[in-house]
């Protein structure tokens, strides 16, 4: 049975100890889930194993032999968070690239390429660019890339965080097929039911070092829950929406009707947010509320009327909202600073002087203040951007949306790929955003998140919207996740996993502050 043994490993990034001396044991046969809060430390290691990164010190063994992170000879085949594949290329050529064959002839797709597209559900597509298929297409992509490749260490970090249930049901059996042929395989998530579901092994990194091992009965959401948090205090009040008196309605801020996508993705609606409203758009892929909310930012043609603030047309949309993808590599610049990047949406007149020259005291100051409000992990504002864990990375995306001022801040998966903590701040950002007399639409694809991040709830099928919810009506996240599920054609009368999330707060309460 193969075994990994990391010993030692250390690594900093200026003031930055990312890790401080990481011993670990990874043995084929088992899952090994890896699980901490942002900044401790995965994403770094992650890196290290794949040899994108150089460590400062200590070593790695294989089967009792000196290893080299970067081995093309014994390589590790992993699966990002955030896709990495070529989307001016086809599906089936980005599984070609690096086995090219001869010069003279072209490469061609062999059965075995063909077998795991057909696995994947995605042979369909095989012909198209992935600059015009979704998210969850590109995951897809990055995992038959990772098949193809005779490769006997696997990782996979969040590698399903846009795929459906089915497919990451799909992706599961795969991974539990691969331990059960020897093979190293390690998960690296935030979904902690997935992480108790899955895993033989939990090891919690925190500050650079493993600081807890979990396994047997000892294996729990709450348990993870309570390693993930040690030591941190969460803002997880929620500020209330601006007091109305009796009878009075809040300001309207957006507005639009007759609502609908030209390329037929939803029929035409009619929806109108007001200020202090966080509405999440909710649905399976297909369903619509992925291309309904990018609309609504601006990101994509629609037709009918759109006003926003008393301003009407496109432009309005485009210039009074602030719209970030699920994609947090199209929304952030990694070769330049966190400073830059939490500055790069604003204006002229914001960080310019006299003949357009930036005032840097100016960026220093608005990057510093926005660090330290939305409590991003860094060293200061000249620290590199792709030195930042995910969720650190995400936060900065959502401030540099929010430092524009926009009357309505529009994003998918505010929180895909980010742990528990920075969870909780995020929703206290959107939901104070809202409440100084803004609006917020999100699409989320986890009841949990819906639960915890807004107050009414669009649900489309097909195209339409099925109905609309207020949080509020439900006291617990499985009563909301039930009612919610239902209207999605789910069955819940089954029994399901319980989310991670509740665990914090406990699955049968929420507080007063948060509902």
């Amino acid at each position: 049975m193969t075994t990994m043994e990391i010993r030692g490993v250390r690594k900093r990034f200026g003031n930055t100890q990312a890790l401080a001396g990481v011993d670990l044991t990874l043995r084929g046969g088992e899952i090994l889930g890896i699980a901490g809060p942002n900044g401790a430390g995965k994403s770094t290691l992650t890196k290290i194993l794949c040899g994108e990164e150089s460590m400062d010190s200590g070593e790695i063994l294989v089967d009792g032999r000196l290893w080299q992170p970067g081995d093309a000879s014994d390589p590790i085949a992993i699966v990002h968070q955030e896709p990495q594949v070529w989307t001016n290329l086809t599906l089936e050529e980005n599984l070609l690239v690096g086995n090219e064959g001869s010069w003279w002839r072209s490469p061609v797709a062999g059965e075995e390429q063909r077998r795991i597209l057909r696995s994947l559900g995605v042979a369909h597509l095989a012909d198209q660019p992935l600059e015009r298929c979704t998210l969850a297409v590109r995951q897809r992509t990055e995992i038959a890339r990772a098949l193809v490749r005779s490769a006997r260490f696997f990782l996979f970090d969040e590698p399903n965080s846009a795929l459906t249930d089915e497919e990451s049901h799909a992706l599961f059996a795969f991974m539990h097929g691969l331990a059960d042929q020897g093979y190293i395989v390690v998960f690296i998530s935030h979904r902690l039911s997935e992480m108790v579901a899955h895993c033989d092994r939990v090891v919690v990194i925190r500050d650079g070092l493993p600081a807890a091992t979990l396994t047997g009965d000892a294996l729990t959401e709450t348990a993870i829950a309570v390693e993930l948090v040690a030591g941190q205090s969460l803002r997880t009040e929620r500020r209330a929406t601006p007091r109305l008196t009796d009878g009075e309605k809040a300001a309207e801020v957006l507005a639009v009707t007759a609502w609908s996508d030209g390329a037929g993705s939803f029929s035409p609606l009619d929806l109108t947010l007001r200020q202090g409203d966080v509405l999440a758009v909710v649905g399976v892929e297909g369903s619509g509320g992925r291309e309904l909310v990018a609309s609504l930012g601006g990101h994509r043609p629609a037709t009918g009327t759109a006003r926003v603030n008393g301003a009407h047309g496109a432009k309005a949309l485009r210039t009074r909202t602030s719209y970030l993808s699920a994609d947090r590599q199209e929304m952030l610049f990694h070769h330049m600073s966190v400073g830059e990047n939490l500055v790069l949406r604003l204006g002229r007149r914001e960080i310019c002087g006299p003949f357009a020259r930036l005032r840097r005291r100016e960026i220093q100051s608005r990057s510093n203040q926005m660090i330290e409000r939305y409590a991003v992990r860094t060293s200061g504002p000249a620290q590199n951007l792709s030195a930042l864990s995910g969720g650190n990375q995400q936060k900065v995306a959502i401030a540099a949306a929010m430092a524009t001022m926009p009357d309505v801040l529009v994003i998918e998966e505010p929180t895909r790929g980010v742990d528990i903590g920075s969870k909780a701040e995020i929703y206290t950002m959107l939901n104070e955003f809202a409440a100084d007399g803004r609006a917020v639409v999100v699409f989320c694809t986890e009841a949990p998140e819906v639960f915890e991040a807004a107050n009414r709830v669009m649900v489309l099928e097909g195209g339409r919207i099925v109905q609309e919810l207020a949080v509020g009506d439900y006291d617990t996240v499985d009563a909301f996740a039930h009612a919610l599920a239902l209207l999605e054609g789910v069955d819940t009368t089954q029994d399901q996993p319980s989310t991670g999330l509740t665990t914090l707060v406990g699955p049968s309460e929420r507080t007063e502050e948060s509902s």
